[in-house]
Order: C-alpha cells, then sequence, then structure tokens
C-alpha cells in the first residue's frame, strides 16, 4: 500500500500554564514520554544546538515497534518534529505556544504518513493520538505544577 501523506491540524487548543511554567516544564525530567504509556525506551542518540534524535519504541496496531524522531527545539514557542524511522518516518509536523493571558493557547499541524493505513483512517488516528497526548500532557502539568 502506498503510504498517502494526510495534512492534519488541531488549533486553538488551551493550557492551563503560562509560557514560563511551560519552558520549566518542557525542561523538567517530568516531560516527554515519562507520561505516556504508548512510547517506552527512549534514548538519545544525538544532541546537537537545538535539535536532538530520539529512538523509542512506539506502540501502534497492537505491537512495539521502533521509531527514531528528530525534535528541533525554539524555547518555549515552537518545536518541529520529524519522523526519521519507524511506520510514521516521513511524518513532519509543528507545535506552536502563544501567550493568552495566564494560559497558552496550542497550535499543531503537519503532514503524517502511517505504513498500512488509508488516508480517512490515518486521519482519525492522528487526531486520536493528538487528543490522548493533550490528556496526558494536562495531567502531567497539573503533577508539575503542584511541586512547585
Amino acid at each position: 500500500m502506498e503510504r498517502p501523506m494526510v495534512y492534519f491540524e488541531d488549533l486553538n487548543t488551551p493550557l492551563e500554564i503560562s509560557m514560563d511554567d511551560l519552558e520549566s516544564f518542557m525542561e523538567s525530567d517530568e516531560h516527554g514520554a515519562a507520561h505516556s504509556d504508548d512510547v517506552r525506551n527512549f534514548e538519545v542518540v544525538e544532541n546537537v544546538g537545538s535539535s536532538i534524535v530520539l529512538t523509542y519504541e512506539r506502540h501502534l496496531d497492537g505491537q512495539w515497534k521502533r521509531s527514531r524522531t528528530r525534535v528541533t527545539s525554539f524555547p518555549p514557542y515552537c518545536r518541529w518534529i520529524e519522523e526519521l524511522e519507524g511506520d510514521l518516518a516521513g511524518s513532519r509536523f509543528v507545535g506552536v505556544h502563544r501567550p493568552d493571558g495566564p494560559r497558552i493557547r496550542v497550535d499543531i499541524f503537519g503532514d503524517i504518513q502511517c505504513k498500512g493505513k488509508g488516508p480517512e483512517e490515518l486521519r482519525t488516528y492522528w487526531l486520536d493520538v493528538l487528543a490522548k497526548s493533550h490528556q496526558e500532557d494536562v495531567a502531567a502539568l497539573r503533577k508539575f505544577r503542584s511541586r512547585k
């Protein structure tokens, strides 16, 4: 099956955290895969400038599958993510954090592809991933703020 590229966007999602607290959270050990049960065995294999390359396993279609991702950060406002290896290889997207008074707004958009998934199945799958990630982030942010 050809790997179709599907554009997605999830715009204007509120997070009840300040930009300063978000930056502290993103630099902490509590950020990242530590709060998700769909990824495991993270390892930073490259760290150059504002970019890191990670290898890890992602739970996808009932199996743990190896992935490799480059994340380029422009804290606290933006992250560019490129999937380099694995079923999502070739996918690329950006997350933008915008101040909105005492909280922030999050925009995530880009192109996603996945081995074995057609366009509509892929769009549904990815929007579900984003929704779950948001729920996990909210819980991790609450825990982080309670320790401050």
